[in-house]
């Protein structure tokens, strides 16, 4: 008897384990398919906060121009939309979004994308002329959009589960 009960509590363990791993592997691995169609708030870029957030899971294609980088804070790279440098867009582990445009300008976004500075590297300067966010937030878009095209659909799509859970974050 003892141990019928000791393996229906390892069998429902073992499915509870695997069913929920599966879940928060699809869920991170198929985060940029599902900010794509996620309702959010007006202003709230959930596809640019899950691209650079998710960097590790998602899959990041091998495209001429585009860099990744893991250490630390998680970077893409893109040679073709800087000026004088190549653009990038990065997370911090502070709820943070940096966005360098690759003309000496960093832009620096909060948890929710809203902009909170841009840094003039020339100068040193925080510069105080107004900002055409949309056009920013246009831009950053063409950085990353290679990676976003190559992110396929969730063989099973857990759009409702992604939805619940980040629900707070993008409204």
């Amino acid at each position: 008897m003892f141990k019928k009960i000791f393996l229906s509590v390892f069998v429902v363990a073992l499915v509870g384990v695997v069913w929920f791993g599966y879940g928060a592997l699809n869920l991170k691995k198929n985060s940029v398919y599902y900010a794509q169609h996620t309702p959010h708030r007006e202003g709230v870029e959930p596809v640019l906060m899950e691209v650079v957030r998710n960097l590790r899971w998602i899959y990041n294609p091998d495209i001429k121009g585009i860099k990744y980088d893991y250490d630390g804070y998680r970077n893409i790279y893109n040679k073709k939309y800087g000026k004088s440098e190549a653009a990038s867009l990065a997370y911090y582990f502070r709820e943070e979004y940096l966005y360098d445009d690759g003309n000496f300008l960093l832009y620096t976004f909060d948890k929710r994308f809203r902009l909170i500075s841009v840094w003039n590297v020339k100068t040193l300067e925080f510069t105080s002329k107004p900002v055409d966010v949309s056009a920013v937030k246009r831009d950053i878009f063409r950085v990353v959009q290679p990676v976003v095209d190559a992110q396929s659909e969730p063989l099973f799509n857990l759009q409702w589960v992604y939805d619940w859970v980040n629900e707070d974050r993008f409204n």
